[in-house]
C-alpha cells in the first residue's frame, strides 16, 4: 500500500508539473478540475484491459526501426502526400512508460526518440522529404504536420521521464519550425492540426515567450482542403464555410482552451461553443456512437457508411471534452466521454488488440487500416494512454470527483495533513454496481462527487448501512459531503434497462439499441443463418418488447455482452401471424462484424430520444 501511495502522489505532482510548466508558468485560469493520473496497478476493468492490450499487443510489436526512423534516414520524399506520424508513436509511449513504470516500454520509446533525432541535419532539420535551398521543404503540409507532433512527443517525453536532453531536443526543433516557418510565402497552404497545442506545451515547459507566441499569433490553415487559414487567437468559422475538417477543427478548438488558460481571453472558448452546439443539438453531428465526421469532414446527415468516424476525430473529441470539462467542472461531458470511449474508440481496435482502424463505420462493413503509422492509429493509441487521468479528478475545496466508473484504486490529498484512497469495485459497463471504498489516512471533511450519467433516471446511493437515496442527473454531480471514515463504503446503483434511441436526419424512423453506455449492433457472425435469407438485414423490423436479458459474449471482448431479439420480416401479412419469424442476435458495438447499428422497430413510439442530444451546457 505504501508502494502505490507514493506513486498515486508522484501521479499527482507530475500532473501538475505538466500543467504549471518546468518553471511554474501557471495559467490566468485555473481549472475547476484537476486530473488524477492512474498508473498500471491502480487501473484495472475494460479501461484497464483495453490500455494493457493496446501497449503491448500493439505499441510494443511496432516496428520502429525500418517503418518509423528508416524514412527519417533515407528522406525518400521531394513533395505531396507522405506522412510516417511518429511523434505520435513518441508521445504515446512517453504516457505508456510512465503508466506501467516497465523499462521495456520506456526503451522502446527512447530508441524511437534516438533514432529520429540521429538523422537530424546541422541546422536542425528533421523530416522524411529530401531538403530543398532555404529550407524550402519545410513549406510542405506534412513535413511541419511531422515536426509539430515531434515537438509535441518530445516535449511530454521530457516532463513524464525527466528527460532534459529530450527537452533540449523540443527546444532546437521548435526553434528551426520558428525560423523555417516565417520564410513561407504562403501560410494558407499548410494546415498544422497540432502546432499551436504543441508550442503551448513548450511553453509552459520553458517559459519561452517566443513559444507562446507563436503558437497564439502565427497565421496558417489549407483552406482549399482543410481549415481556413488563421492565428490561433483569431481562428473563426462555421461548418456552413467549407470545408470543415473535423480532426483539424477539433484539435484547433483542444489548443484555443489551452491558450484561453494561459490568456483568459473568452472569445478564445467561442469555437468551442459554436462547435459543441452543432454537435450536440438535434440534428447535429455527433452520431449514435460518439464521433463525428463523414469523409474526415463535419456532416449533419447521419450517414453511416463508409469512411464514419474518423480515428482522429474520435481521439480529439475525448480530449476536447475533457478539456471543458476540467474548466467548468462541469461531469456532463463525461456522459458523451463515455460514450465515445465504450464505442467508438475501442471499436477502433481489433479484439486481439493489433491491428487499429482508419474510420469505424456504423452501418455497412468495417475494415482495419493496413499500415502502423499516418495520423489516425497515432492519435488512437495518444487518446487511450490519456484515459488514466480522465477516471478521477480533485476539486479546489479537496472535493474527489469520480467520472469514469471502472475497476480502479488511487490516492490523493486532500488537504495539507490528509491522503485518501479511493477503491472502485465495479465490472461497468455490464452492469451499474459500483462500490467505492473511501481511505482517509485520519477522519476528515471533504465531498466525494459522482457522475450520475443521463442514461440512468433511477439511480440510487447508499453509504455504509444508511437508507439509500435518489441521485439524478444534472448541472452539478451528486455530492456527499460528510466526516469521512477509514471503512466508510458506498454504494451507487445505476439500474440497466434496454432502451431504443431515435435516429435522425438519414436514420429518420429507425433506432439504435443501448444499455447503460454502450451501444449494440447486428452484426455477421452471430447472425449469418439470418443474413443468407435477409442479406444486410434487409426488410427486417425489431420487436422492441422482445428485447431478451444480457447474454456473456466472449466473442468480442471478455465479460462481453450480447441479447436476442425477435424480428419480423417487413412484408404484407407478416406482422400479423403472431410470434416473430427471426431470432436476432445484438452484440456490442465494438463486434468487428457489425454491419447494423440502427434498425427499423414495429413501433417507433417505444424508442426514447438520445439523452445526448441536447447542448445543456450553459457555456464551457
Amino acid at each position: 500500500m505504501k508502494r502505490f501511495s507514493r506513486l498515486a502522489i508522484r501521479a499527482v505532482l507530475l500532473c501538475a508539473a505538466t500543467l504549471a510548466g518546468a518553471d511554474g508558468v501557471a495559467p490566468k485560469v485555473t481549472d475547476a478540475l484537476q486530473p488524477v493520473t492512474l498508473r498500471q496497478e491502480g487501473l484495472a476493468g475494460e479501461i484497464g484491459r483495453r490500455i494493457n492490450d493496446l501497449i503491448y499487443t500493439n505499441f510494443m510489436a511496432l516496428d520502429a526501426d525500418n517503418f518509423f526512423v528508416a524514412p527519417f534516414r533515407a528522406r525518400p520524399f521531394t513533395n505531396g502526400y507522405h506522412y510516417v506520424g511518429v511523434g505520435k508513436v513518441i508521445d504515446a509511449g512517453s504516457l505508456f512508460a510512465a503508466y506501467t513504470g516497465d523499462p521495456k516500454v520506456a526503451d522502446k520509446t527512447r530508441h524511437l526518440i534516438d533514432g529520429v533525432i540521429g538523422t537530424r541535419d546541422a541546422d536542425g532539420y528533421i523530416g522524411t522529404f529530401k531538403p530543398e535551398p532555404e529550407d524550402r521543404q519545410n513549406h510542405w503540409n506534412w513535413v511541419l504536420h511531422e515536426q509539430e507532433y515531434l515537438l509535441l512527443g518530445l516535449t511530454h517525453n521530457a516532463l513524464l521521464a525527466q528527460n532534459a536532453q529530450a527537452l533540449q531536443d523540443a527546444r532546437a526543433l521548435a526553434d528551426y519550425v520558428i525560423r523555417t516557418f516565417s520564410k513561407d510565402p504562403h501560410p494558407e497552404q499548410i494546415c498544422t492540426a497540432g502546432l499551436p497545442e504543441a508550442f503551448l506545451v513548450l511553453y509552459r515547459a520553458t517559459g519561452d515567450k517566443r513559444y507562446f507566441d507563436f503558437a497564439a499569433n502565427a497565421k496558417h490553415g489549407n483552406g482549399t482542403a482543410e481549415i481556413k487559414c488563421a492565428s490561433l487567437r483569431d481562428w473563426r468559422q462555421t461548418f456552413e464555410t467549407k470545408p470543415a475538417h473535423v480532426y483539424v477543427m477539433l484539435a484547433r478548438c483542444y489548443a484555443q482552451t489551452e491558450l484561453y488558460r494561459l490568456d483568459g481571453a473568452p472569445s478564445l472558448l467561442d469555437m468551442s461553443t459554436y462547435m459543441r452546439h452543432e454537435l450536440l443539438r438535434p440534428g447535429g453531428g455527433l452520431n449514435a456512437v460518439g464521433s463525428a465526421s463523414d469523409g474526415e469532414h463535419f456532416s449533419y446527415t447521419q450517414n453511416g457508411a463508409g469512411m464514419i468516424g474518423e480515428s482522429c476525430v474520435t481521439a480529439y473529441l475525448v480530449r476536447w471534452l475533457d478539456s471543458l470539462m476540467r474548466l467548468a467542472g462541469d461531469l456532463r461531458y463525461g456522459d458523451i466521454m463515455e460514450r465515445t470511449v465504450y464505442n467508438a474508440l475501442f471499436a477502433a481496435q481489433e479484439p486481439a488488440g493489433r491491428r487499429l482502424r482508419y474510420f469505424t463505420p456504423f452501418t455497412g462493413p468495417r475494415a482495419y487500416y493496413n499500415q502502423d503509422g499516418f495520423c489516425c492509429p497515432g492519435n488512437y493509441r495518444r487518446a487511450v494512454a490519456e484515459l488514466p487521468q480522465k477516471v478521477y479528478y480533485r476539486f479546489a475545496d479537496n472535493g474527489i470527483a469520480v467520472n469514469l466508473f471502472t475497476a480502479s484504486k488511487m490516492t490523493v490529498q486532500a488537504g495539507a495533513e490528509t491522503t485518501v484512497t479511493l477503491a472502485q469495485e465495479t465490472d461497468y459497463p455490464n452492469s451499474g454496481h459500483v462500490v467505492i471504498r473511501v481511505t482517509p489516512s485520519r477522519e476528515a471533511v471533504f465531498p466525494l462527487r459522482l457522475r450520475i450519467p443521463r442514461w440512468c433516471r433511477n439511480a440510487t446511493v447508499q453509504v455504509n448501512g444508511e437508507s439509500p437515496v435518489s441521485a439524478v442527473s444534472g448541472a452539478k454531480p451528486f455530492e456527499l459531503r460528510r466526516t469521512w471514515r477509514a471503512g466508510d463504503t458506498v454504494t451507487l446503483e445505476m439500474p440497466m434497462s434496454w432502451r431504443f434511441v431515435r435516429g435522425h436526419q438519414l436514420q429518420e424512423g429507425k433506432a439504435a439499441l443501448m444499455r447503460g453506455p454502450v451501444v449494440y449492433c447486428l452484426g455477421s457472425a452471430q447472425n449469418a443463418e439470418a443474413l443468407k435469407k435477409y442479406p444486410n438485414f434487409s426488410g427486417m423490423v425489431i420487436d422492441p418488447k422482445s428485447v431478451g436479458e444480457p447474454e456473456p459474449d466472449p466473442s468480442v471482448r471478455p465479460d462481453g455482452k450480447k441479447v436476442k431479439v425477435g424480428a419480423w420480416v417487413e412484408a404484407p401479412g407478416a406482422w400479423s401471424k403472431g410470434a416473430p419469424r427471426e431470432t436476432l442476435t445484438f452484440t456490442e458495438f465494438v463486434d468487428p462484424t457489425g454491419i447494423a447499428t440502427l434498425v427499423h422497430l414495429l413501433d417507433l413510439s417505444q424508442a426514447v430520444e438520445d439523452e445526448l442530444v441536447s447542448d445543456c451546457f450553459a457555456g464551457p
